[in-house]
């Protein structure tokens, strides 16, 4: 993959089929970020240290909550964050999801909003761009609340857990207002597959072709990635 200024370029080599388009070479992603970010509830460095990251539905397993409580959290938007209880295993706060105040408009033709709701739950999140992360942290939301902030290193994330990895190009979880773009569970996509050139010559801009790097289920060594 070679550099266009300020972004990406791919390259079409023996690999590429015709009609088709090469996907995002992790080499090049990480070395244009290096650094990925995932925002946390302030003081969980101690539980991500000892069991990772997870995502909704890691957690959601792990603990094993009643079936309301389950409902509450993986089968509806979640207006507030939910604390789930353990004398094993302690406390987990899983966060709200009030910015997608308007799942039921912005679904794909065929896409419940429970299928949309499975892919969002069964992933951990990171920003490739330092200014989204600022941006999520001076959100009314969250700009009065302390929070933990991983820094971790792309080219060794991406190297261990290469067939998890799946890029978006936009704020996944945002649908705060009913014009946000459409979207279903293929938002989601394998880097081979990102179509890296439509979304840049959509933009008009090389800033942000991809917004969000995903990791499907859980990521139990993320402390080892931390820098």
């Amino acid at each position: 993959m070679a550099r266009r200024q300020g972004g990406l370029r791919p390259v079409c080599g023996y690999a590429c089929r015709a009609g088709s388009l090469p996907g995002v070479d992790p080499a090049q992603l990480a070395r244009l970020h290096p650094t990925l970010y995932h925002m946390a509830e302030d003081g969980t460095w101690p539980s991500i240290r000892q069991r990772g990251l997870l995502s909704t539905q890691a957690i959601v397993d792990l603990y094993q909550p009643d079936g309301d409580v389950r409902a509450r959290i993986m089968s509806a938007v979640r207006q507030d964050k939910i604390t789930l209880t353990s004398p094993a295993l302690g406390d987990m706060t899983i966060r709200d999801q009030r910015p997608a105040k308007f799942i039921e408009v912005c679904m794909d033709d065929g896409v419940s909003p429970q299928d949309y709701l499975n892919a969002l739950n069964g992933r951990v999140f990171f920003w490739l761009h330092r200014s989204r992360l600022t941006r999520l942290l001076n959100a009314r939301l969250y700009r009065n609340s302390r929070h933990t902030v991983l820094h971790v290193d792309t080219t060794r994330l991406v190297r261990a857990y290469s067939g998890r990895v799946q890029l978006a190009p936009y704020n996944t979880g945002s649908m705060h207002v009913p014009t946000a773009p459409k979207r279903g569970p293929d938002v989601f996509t394998d880097l081979a597959d990102y179509p890296y050139e439509q979304w840049l010559a959509k933009r008009r801009q090389s800033t942000e072709p991809v917004v969000e790097l995903t990791i499907r289920y859980a990521i139990p060594d993320v402390a080892s990635f931390v820098t």
